[in-house]
């Protein structure tokens, strides 16, 4: 498969089921790191004044169009809007997010015209899903958003967070999937060695309530009967059933 899977912990799940690994084609990429720590309020402001001289500088010295990793639509569109008419000639900027229209994804993952290079500004989506035509550098702003519910208002939103090192190998794979690359990540070598080695699992920070109704529906409302490779939290689920009986679901 494509996305990075932390596979021992399934094995261990299927009865120690044996662990087959099969490694695709892979061109070396060259890491570079960030001199200077990453912004401490990753504020779209803050992520697309530290990628855009990034940007400036991977097409100057390199070849090949260019994938930017950004944590949602903020960023993307505040650096659309600097770059748009900042950017050599021979450079098409192109966004990459889950709300684009068909036709508007095709020509972010198209191969750039003859003698031409792009810039793609994307989330999360290009990570493992898509293959774009032509890239060979990588500029990874270290970021992801994910959704963290609250048990505390019952609310789910929206956080900014640090990439975890299997998002950012991930990202980094993009530059090598068709030659050689490169990869600029906007952190220290410092911060790579305290970032977690793999995301939290969504079942232990979403809203459990989703989670409750399913497994009421299934006759088992604590779901002790279900092997999970990741229980979720007893308190919010708890609450969560609580709630539902409230509403009388």
């Amino acid at each position: 498969m494509s996305a990075t899977l932390d596979a021992e912990p399934l094995a261990r799940l299927l009865d120690n089921a044996p662990v087959l690994s099969s490694e695709g084609r892979a061109f070396p990429v060259e890491t570079i790191y960030a001199e200077r720590p990453a912004p401490d309020q990753p504020s779209p402001r803050a992520i697309a004044d530290q990628v855009r001289p990034a940007i400036r500088e991977a097409l100057a010295t390199q070849q090949g169009s260019v994938l930017v990793f950004l944590p949602g639509q903020a960023e993307i569109r505040r650096l659309m809007e600097q770059l748009q008419d900042a950017l050599p000639a021979d450079v098409e900027l192109t966004p990459l997010f889950g709300d684009l229209d068909a036709r508007a994804q095709d020509a972010a993952v198209a191969a750039a015209a003859p003698g031409r290079r792009k810039v793609v500004l994307a989330t999360a989506l290009a990570e493992s899903s898509l293959t774009i035509d032509g890239i060979e550098v990588v500029i990874d702003a270290g970021w992801s958003r994910v959704s963290r519910f609250d048990p505390s208002t019952g609310l789910a939103r929206l956080l900014t967070e640090k990439a975890a090192v299997a998002q950012a190998d991930q990202r980094r794979g993009r530059a090598g999937r068709l030659g050689p690359g490169v990869c600029w990540r906007l952190w220290t070598a410092v911060d790579q060695q305290r970032r977690p080695l793999q995301p939290q699992p969504e079942i232990l920070s979403s809203d459990p309530a989703p989670l409750a109704l399913e497994l009421a529906l299934w006759g088992s409302a604590e779901g002790e009967e279900l092997a999970f490779l990741d229980p979720p939290p007893s308190g919010p689920l708890q609450q969560a059933r609580v709630l539902l009986q409230e509403l009388g679901a």
